[in-house]
């Protein structure tokens, strides 16, 4: 029977145009760990899209039911949000007694109960407190303790993430809104200004003494601090640039991620996992869309809202931090979506051997208010639970507890130990030990700091912009320095600082003939940004097309600039045809063959590179390249590499090259061979190189037998043998080969989905910096079984459409929409409406048996590549 006071709740959900009955938003939920137990407490109509959560001293569950984010046109729910406190019933099959306390705010992200009866809610725009001084359960007082002024005012990626520090402050996050300025303001006239960069902040009970604590987020939407003061953060979403993370927070901390810079995957000042000198990496990735965390012992319990499931993450010190390996605690289906988590007062939930958690379930994967949410209780018997690991916090490590000093100015490191530790590989020491350089750098002069050694020199910069140093005379004679770090950073600083002055020596110094291709794109970054076009990142096709025109440029800027011309765009294939790649708006072959005709080895490799990229409209460019003997041979063998995918209609030439005396033009026009239909007489004189230069028969072998190729190797799970296999190689590693392989559209084809040195695709991670890992044996088994350790963030998901149509690309954002980034590089939505399922799958989109396809020595040279640092030419 119902409850007469439900009636009216009942009937405006059921009745809600649109909107599915309750029993169509079924749950499915699977327990996958031992001494874990799930319990509704309410759901649907009592409550709607909940995203804040607490629990009091008596038991009560405190909930944020948000009715206004982005509320359909027809919806008749409240015209503001409601905090809801609901008592379990004793009664076992009872709905809860439901309280409304509150319902007067617009866009509420977050709830947390404080003391004396003060109950702090985040707003998108502002952090408030209430209160209920008369007894009746209904708020009285209000009081905004912190007010964000912006125009921006997307509901969740303001303030957001509140949590108590033991101190008595309270912590809470900003997102990056939209890029918009902001100004936090507490009630003692304490303000904290900026924009771009999603922080993390810290203040009193009442809103004074505002400071922030670290930024570098995109939305840190959960926050937690343990009893020992660590502070840990879940991003809730990673843009292009997925996974969401989990981040261990430190005071002064860089997290890498700035919204001015443009929403693209790669960005040469932006770190998602520690990449850049001073950041800091994630402990893992979460799953996705991640609303809450909490502490259980020496780990983190994480809700995961678009993988419908909670993990437990148990931390193992590393260094000054964490690292871990997720556990999943249960699974639910499409209609099961945590967000934020509550625990029970006293501890980590609970008393004795079972502890207790609450936590919301936004239900739907709307993102607007749609009417549906649930609580649930999570209950914890540690008596079965083998997985929690050990309960006490683990002790602080000697880099902890140096980190920790160093950060405070209570540490007697002298000045050369510190620029040492700087360098250090824990990121977390490194860090601190530039906010400690920091602290003194008012202390430096210029004539000092150049004295010093090179990577001196990089932390010193690093250093001076960390301490908001006007770069002035600094900036200007560093930019000059010889170290190509040490200028790299001061383009960063230049770009933080945001020094419009040095406008025009940014522009000057891209002109240089002695730049690399990592400088050249690190100006372009920084001249976009000093030029009010930041969000454009390393995008300026009017300034490229303009260096890539200028005949008086210098031929090394113009290859630049032409490699950082927009991605070429593909048209479909036609009558059977190969898929056609047009040129960026503005580029002509008329025009690359004026820039092959300036006759400079660096623009004519770019060229031919660029040519490449578009075979089927330029072959004919490429084969009088590849015949013309008075161009260099790397030229030609670019060239020839380019002709595979239109190899059918230059054979002649294929294989008259192919009996070429030059080693690396011979091989590339087998490689070209391989898979073509060959006549009797072309055959016989393939059989006659191999006789005439046996040190190419496994070439010749894999265009005549290609099955042969296979037999007698170890199997794929057997990587040592593998590497046994290339070092038995004789002659001497081809690094060049490596290059042309990895970026060969019919052999290994690793460009068609990642990156490397700024050519290639954004499907798979960028393998730029895949030799600072210099771990071998991983490299070869990642090539060896692509799928046997996939990273998260790179896991396929595939999508079925209610038409019957299948798609399969890397997440990329789930909610309303799904998105995903298809193996050609292409992103691709979807709504939600259309999808009939969603399988995340097990086999990587790099394919398994590469190996196979290729020699022993490509698959030598081609490891040797990634092993390789980039020469930046």
């Amino acid at each position: 029977m119902i409850n007469p006071r439900y009636a009216a709740l009942i009937c405006f959900y059921v009745c809600m145009p649109g909107v599915l009955k309750a029993e169509e938003r079924e749950v499915d939920i699977q327990i996958l760990q031992p001494g874990v137990s799930l319990s509704m407490v309410a759901e649907h109509p009592l409550l709607a899209t909940p995203t804040g959560i607490d629990v009091d001293e008596q038991g009560r569950i405190w909930v944020v039911a948000t009715h206004t984010h982005f509320p359909p046109t027809d919806y008749v729910g409240p015209k503001q949000d409601e905090i809801l406190v609901f008592t379990e019933s004793r009664d076992e099959g009872q709905p809860p007694q439901r309280q409304v306390f509150y319902n007067s705010t617009v866009a509420t992200m977050d709830l947390e109960l404080g003391k004396e009866g003060w109950v702090y809610l985040a707003e998108r725009g502002r952090i408030l407190r209430i209160k209920d001084t008369d007894g009746d359960m209904v708020a009285d007082v209000e009081e905004v303790i912190i007010n964000l002024d912006s125009e921006a005012d997307y509901p969740h990626n303001g303030l957001e993430g509140l949590a108590w520090h033991p101190s008595g402050d309270l912590v809470f996050g900003l997102g990056e809104n939209f890029a918009q300025p902001w100004t936090l303001t507490g009630t003692d006239k304490s303000t904290v200004i900026g924009a771009s960069k999603g922080g993390i902040f810290r203040c009193s009970p009442d809103g004074k003494n505002l400071r922030r604590i670290a930024y570098g987020f995109w939305n840190p939407f959960g926050i937690c601090v343990r009893s020992d003061g660590e502070i840990f953060a879940a991003e809730n979403d990673p843009g292009e640039r997925p996974p969401c993370r989990v981040l261990h927070i430190i005071e002064a901390g860089d997290y890498g991620y700035e919204r001015s810079y443009g929403r693209e995957a790669h960005h040469p000042f932006v770190a998602w996992n520690g990449e850049l000198a001073g950041t800091l990496p994630m402990i893992h990735p979460s799953g996705e869309a991640p609303c809450g965390i909490l502490p259980l012992g020496r780990g983190l319990l994480v809700p995961s809202w678009a993988d419908h499931k909670i993990d437990f993450l148990p931390l193992q010190p590393k260094g000054a931090s964490y690292t871990s390996e997720p556990v999943t605690l249960l699974q639910g289906s499409r209609y099961f979506r945590p967000s934020c988590i509550a625990s029970v007062p006293g501890g980590e939930g609970g008393t004795g051997q079972i502890r207790i958690w609450y936590f919301a379930d936004w239900v739907d994967g709307r993102y607007e208010s749609h009417g549906y949410g649930r609580v649930w209780k999570l209950e914890i018997d540690l008596d079965q639970a083998d997985w929690t690991g050990p309960l006490d916090l683990e002790p602080v490590t000697p880099e902890a507890e140096l980190a920790s000093q160093l950060r405070s100015g209570h540490h007697q490191e002298d000045l050369k130990s510190l620029l040492k530790l700087a360098g250090s590989e824990d990121p977390f020491l490194a860090r601190s030990a530039l906010i400690a350089l920091a602290q003194l750098s008012s202390k430096w002069t210029l004539k000092e700091v150049l004295s010093w050694p090179a990577e001196d020199r990089k932390q010193a910069v690093i250093a001076l912009k960390l301490s908001k140093t006007d770069p002035g005379e600094w900036g200007r004679e560093f930019l000059q320095d010889e170290n190509s770090d040490v200028q790299f950073e001061t383009l960063r600083w230049i770009t933080t600082a945001e020094a419009k002055d040095f406008k025009k020596d940014v522009e000057q110094y891209m002109n240089r003939s002695n730049l690399n291709y990592r400088l050249f794109e690190a100006a372009i970054a920084t001249f976009n940004i000093l030029d009010g076009n930041g969000d454009a990142g390393i995008r300026n096709p009017e300034l490229m097309l303009t260096r890539v025109n200028d005949a008086d440029s210098d031929p090394r800027i113009r290859a630049f600039a032409l490699r950082l011309l927009p991605t070429h765009s593909q048209s479909p294939p036609k009558d059977g045809n190969i898929a056609r790649q047009n040129f960026p708006k503005g580029l002509t072959l008329a025009l690359l063959k004026e820039m092959l005709e300036v006759d400079d080895e660096t623009l004519s490799l770019e060229v031919v590179r660029t040519l490449c990229a578009s075979a089927s409209v330029s072959h004919e460019i490429l084969s009088d390249i590849a015949a013309a003997p008075e161009r260099s041979q790397t030229i030609r063998v670019e060239a020839i590499t380019g002709l595979a995918p239109v190899a059918e209609q230059y054979l002649d030439l294929l294989v008259t090259l192919s009996t070429s005396d030059e080693k690396a033009i011979r091989e590339e026009a087998l490689r070209s061979l391989r898979a073509v239909q060959l006549s009797p007489e072309q055959i016989a004189t393939l059989k006659q190189t191999a006789t005439k230069h046996p040190e190419s028969s496994d070439f010749i072998q894999s265009v005549l037998s290609p099955k042969e190729l296979e037999q007698g190797r170890p199997k794929f799970t057997e990587t040592q043998a593998w590497l046994d296999l290339l070092d038995s190689i004789e002659a001497p590693v081809d690094v060049d080969n490596g290059r042309r392989l990895f970026h060969h559209s019919k052999s290994a084809q690793c460009s068609n989905c990642h990156r490397h040195d700024g050519r290639g695709n954004v499907v798979g991670p960028d393998l730029s910096s895949v030799s600072q890992r210099k771990d071998r044996k991983w490299l070869l088994q990642s090539l060896l079984e692509p799928s046997r350790q996939m990273a998260p963030e790179y896991q396929p998901r595939i999508i079925v459409l209610k038409d019957g149509r299948t798609f399969t690309g890397i997440r990329l954002r789930s909610y309303t929409k799904e998105a995903i980034r298809d193996s050609n590089g292409h992103n691709r939505v979807f709504d939600r409406d259309e999808v009939e399922a969603m399988v995340d799958s097990d086999v990587s989109f790099m394919p398994s048996g590469i190996a196979n396809t290729l020699t022993i020595r490509e698959l030598r040279d081609l490891v040797a590549f990634l092993e390789a640092e980039i020469d930046q030419k």
